[in-house]
């Protein structure tokens, strides 16, 4: 698998508490990140597949309304 560098800067604390973690598990620094930047994003992508389902729901609610609506309007124009 090809791989890329990347450079980020983190907060102080973080990065000792990241330290600290690696070292415990004596795990590579590579590692730690590239499980970590998967994690993020599959979560990235699951609240972005929610959101997206969560509008649809509100869309076809949203057209039911309408249906509701015009089969209450056609009711009193049946009376006219």
């Amino acid at each position: 698998m090809q791989k890329r560098t990347l450079v980020s800067s983190i907060p102080l604390p973080l990065a000792e508490r990241l330290d600290a973690v690696i070292e415990q598990l004596g795990l590579a620094h590579d590692q730690v990140v590239a499980e970590a930047v998967a994690a993020w994003i599959d979560n990235e992508e699951q609240r972005r597949l929610m959101a997206l389902r969560t509008l649809a729901f509100a869309s076809s609610m949203a057209v039911e309304g309408h249906r509701v609506m015009d089969w209450a309007d056609s009711l009193s124009a049946d009376r006219h």
